[in-house]
C-alpha cells in the first residue's frame, strides 16, 4: 500500500462507528444513579458500524470531576478494557478483533471494578463521601470507547451519572 493509500485510509477512518451508552446499573443511562461508596460499576454500550471496520477492543472509564476555583478537575477513578488479557472469555462473549459491516449493531455489557470514589473525594476535601452527593461541584462521568482499526479518533460516548448516598 502506497503512502497516499495509507493517508486516505487513515483520514477516511472518521465516522467508522458510533457509540451510545444505554444502561448504567440496570437503569436508563440518562437517569442512572450510582451509590458513592460502591466499588463496581456496570453498564451496556451499543456500537453501530457506519462502514466496514474492525473493532479491536472496547474501553470503559470512570471519571470523577470536582470543581475547584471554577475549574473542573478530572480524576480518573478507574479504567478497564475488553478483551482483558488476564480474563478467560466464554464462547458466548464477543471475540475481538471483530469485523463489522455497515449497519451492524453490537451490544456490549461492561464492568469496571475497584472503583474508589470515596478515596478520591477524601483526597479532595470531602471526608464524608455522602456530602459530595449533594454538592453541585462533584459529578461522575462514565465514558465508553470503541477502539476501531484505522480510525484516527476512536468513537466514544459519555454520560453523567448522579451520585447517590451510600
Amino acid at each position: 500500500m502506497g503512502f497516499f493509500d495509507k493517508a486516505k485510509q487513515f483520514l477516511g477512518g472518521k465516522n467508522m462507528a458510533s457509540v451510545a451508552i444505554t444502561v448504567i446499573e440496570r437503569q436508563p443511562a440518562e437517569t442512572a444513579t450510582f451509590p458513592v461508596t460502591d466499588s463496581v460499576l456496570k453498564g451496556t454500550m451499543v456500537i453501530t458500524a457506519q462502514q466496514e471496520c474492525t473493532l479491536l477492543a472496547t474501553k470503559y472509564e470512570v471519571w470523577l470531576y470536582i470543581k475547584k476555583d471554577d475549574v473542573d478537575s478530572p480524576n480518573l477513578a478507574r479504567a478497564e478494557k475488553d478483551p482483558d488479557p488476564n480474563v478467560s472469555y466464554s464462547d458466548s462473549c464477543l471475540k475481538m478483533p471483530c469485523d463489522l459491516k455497515p449497519g451492524q449493531v453490537i451490544t456490549q455489557p461492561w464492568m469496571v471494578s475497584d472503583v474508589d470514589l470515596a478515596g478520591i473525594l477524601a483526597r479532595n476535601g470531602f471526608p464524608d463521601p455522602n456530602a459530595a452527593t449533594r454538592d453541585p461541584r462533584v459529578r461522575l462521568v462514565v465514558k465508553c470507547i470503541a477502539d476501531v482499526k484505522g480510525s484516527p479518533f476512536d468513537p466514544s460516548a459519555e454520560v453523567t451519572v448522579r451520585l447517590a448516598p451510600a
